[in-house]
């Protein structure tokens, strides 16, 4: 695959994660539980996808700066449903 496949699918990824995290703040805001739910198992197919991204592509993708800013707010969409969780306790 050539490195506009690889743009392709980390945009992909980055786009799946924009939207997790879009679903996040609109569960924090109605206090939406169900819609947490979606956005993190949004955040699960992201991470998978980011997974075979980086599986199928090595260290190209991993050197790549949108992937590892992808991965960076994965992390953060995760950090946001664990405070969410833990203030709803």
């Amino acid at each position: 695959m050539s490195g506009q496949d690889q743009h392709h699918e980390i945009e992909r990824c980055t786009n799946q994660v924009k939207q997790a995290y879009q679903m996040i703040v609109q569960a924090k805001t109605n206090g939406n539980m169900e819609q947490l739910e979606q956005a993190e198992q949004q955040l699960l197919q992201a991470e998978e996808y980011l997974k075979a991204t980086q599986a199928h592509f090595g260290s190209e993708a991993i050197e790549n700066p949108q992937f590892q800013q992808t991965e960076e707010q994965l992390h953060d969409a995760r950090q946001e449903i664990d405070l969410f969780r833990n203030n709803h306790r």
